[in-house]
C-alpha cells in the first residue's frame, strides 16, 4: 500500500489561503484609509470655507454697524435740524403779526392824522394819535371798524389840544382796539386775524 504525505500540500494551501486573507485585509485597510483621509480633507476643505464665510458675515457685521451708527447721527441731525425749522417758522409767524398790524393801522390812517404810539397786549390794540379835527378822527375810527379783524373800535379819550411848536389847534385821541375773539368768524376776509396771545 502507497502511502502519499498531503500534510505539505495543505500546510501550502493554509499559507496561500493566509496570504490572500492578509491581502484582503490590507487592502481594505488602504481603502478605508484613503477614504477616511479624502473626508478628512473635505471636511477641513469646509471648516474653511465655513471659517472663511464667517470672517466675511463679521466683516459686514462690522461695516452694517457703522453704517448704523452714522445712520442714528444723521437721524439726531435731522431732529435738531428740524427743531431749528420750527423756532425760525415760529419766529417768523411772530414777526408778521405786527407787520400785518402796521400795514392795517398804516392803510386805515387818514392822510391828516398821525400816531404817537402802539400796543398790542394780543386782546386789544391802543392807538394814541392826533388829528387835524374830529372828522378826521372820525374818519380813522370808520376806517378801522372796515377790517372785521376787531369786534369793536372804542373812542377812550378825545380832546383838542394846542400843538407846541404851531400853536394850531388838533385833536389828541385814544382809541382801543378788540380783537376778534379766537373761534369767532370773521365777516370780511381781509380783515386782520385774531392774534395767538403770547404767555
Amino acid at each position: 500500500m502507497i502511502r502519499i504525505n498531503l500534510l505539505p500540500a495543505r500546510a501550502e494551501k493554509k499559507k496561500e489561503s493566509t496570504r490572500l486573507q492578509l491581502m484582503i485585509a490590507g487592502g481594505v485597510t488602504v481603502i478605508v484609509l484613503l477614504v477616511s483621509f479624502a473626508v478628512y480633507l473635505y471636511e477641513m476643505s469646509e471648516a474653511s470655507s465655513q471659517s472663511s464665510k464667517i470672517t466675511s458675515a463679521k466683516a459686514e457685521l462690522e461695516v452694517l454697524k457703522g453704517k448704523i451708527g452714522e445712520l442714528s447721527k444723521i437721524e439726531q441731525q435731522k431732529k435738531v435740524v428740524e427743531e431749528k425749522l420750527n423756532i425760525i417758522k415760529s419766529l417768523e409767524a411772530a414777526k408778521t403779526g405786527p407787520v400785518d398790524l402796521f400795514k392795517l393801522i398804516g392803510d386805515a390812517m387818514p392822510e391828516r392824522a398821525w400816531l404817537k404810539s402802539l400796543k398790542d397786549d394780543g386782546k386789544t390794540v391802543s392807538l394814541t394819535g392826533f388829528a387835524v379835527n374830529q372828522e378826521v378822527m372820525s374818519d380813522l375810527m370808520k376806517n378801522l371798524q372796515r377790517h372785521k379783524g376787531f369786534s369793536s373800535v372804542d373812542l377812550i379819550i378825545a380832546q383838542v389840544i394846542s400843538e407846541g411848536e404851531t400853536r394850531s389847534e388838533v385833536v389828541s385821541f385814544d382809541l382801543k382796539l378788540n380783537r376778534v375773539a379766537a373761534g369767532e368768524k370773521s365777516k370780511d376776509k381781509g380783515g386782520l386775524p385774531p392774534s395767538k396771545e403770547k404767555k
